[in-house]
């Protein structure tokens, strides 16, 4: 009997793979595969699958929340995945980051699975010098391929942000689904924690130049056809910003000013939440307010 599928679609961070992932959202329900079993998202909403990637990596704190929100996430999401038999999609750009042994923890989670790794990469970020454990494709190719052991099963999608629709039939073809009936929808606002804006923000000038970048799609061809993995697409075209007067200082200013864009969308993302656990408190208190007239009523 063949083993059950099991993709984690990792991404590396602001490649466009939250574009992507946003897709499958949107369509699940009516995800298939050419023999018509179904492909599931264990992670029924955007928050589960975030709060399941901050457990895997320990960032509960960077991201404002305490570790009993978190704690759990990724092992319901596992049971989930494991009560039948159809092909399970997990997606998520903080997973890049994930260490030897946060990877094992997370493989671990899925026994009997037949367990597939899919990278989106896009252009080269600046942001490589400071987070080469997120941003580097060798770094992240070199953890996450010793976890699946197969190179077979490490798929790499070049994603033009021109042209996000190639990579997102790639992705179909990889997991088995026909995407060409569906739509993609509009490009979301990729998060950064807290604690990686701070630094970017202190650590401007030590980010990476426009000649630091130019060679880096043809490494990451040869990369990944030394090792035989998977690629869709062709990652020597994902050239870095093109050169204007002062290449360097404008690469840097534009990285900074998408920091500052983000930290405004993750401050509105936190007061968000913060609103719905003061909502979900105050029902919470309600109800024990109830229970506890109850309890005096009968004592």
């Amino acid at each position: 009997m063949a083993k059950q599928k099991a993709f984690l679609h990792i991404g590396l961070p602001r490649s466009g793979g939250e574009l992507l992932d946003a897709g499958l959202r949107r369509h699940v329900g009516t995800l298939s595969d050419e023999h018509g079993r179904s492909v599931r998202l264990p992670a029924r909403s955007e928050m589960e699958m975030f709060n399941a990637a901050v457990e895997i990596r320990r960032e509960h704190r960077a991201w404002g929340l305490r570790r009993k929100d978190v704690e759990g996430s990724w092992a319901a999401l596992c049971r989930r995945a494991l009560k039948n038999k159809d092909t399970v999609v997990f997606s998520h750009p903080l997973l890049a980051g994930c260490t030897s042994d946060e990877i094992a923890l997370l493989v671990d989670q899925l026994p009997g699975c037949a367990v597939h790794v899919v990278v989106t990469v896009g252009p080269p970020d600046p942001r490589v010098a400071l987070f080469r454990d997120e941003y580097d494709l060798a770094e992240v190719l070199d953890r996450w391929s010793a976890a699946v052991r197969s190179p077979d099963r490490v798929h790499v999608l070049a994603m033009d942000p021109d042209r996000p629709t190639h990579a997102w039939h790639a992705l179909g073809s990889v997991i088995g689904v026909d995407t060409r009936s569906l739509e993609l929808p509009a490009t979301p606002v990729p998060a950064t924690d807290p604690a990686a804006l701070r630094l970017l923000a202190e650590s401007a000038a030590d980010l990476a130049t426009y000649d630091d970048l130019a060679s880096v799609p043809d490494e990451w061809a040869k990369l990944v056809a030394d090792h035989g993995y998977d690629a869709r697409g062709d990652l020597t075209t994902l050239a870095p910003a093109a050169r204007i007067d002062h290449p360097d200082a404008q690469l840097q200013l534009a990285t900074v000013a998408d920091a500052l864009t983000e930290t405004v969308a993750e401050v509105v993302r936190l007061r968000t939440r913060a609103a719905e656990l003061e909502q979900r408190n105050t029902k919470l208190e309600r109800k024990r307010l109830s229970l506890k007239r109850k309890l005096a009523r009968v004592g």
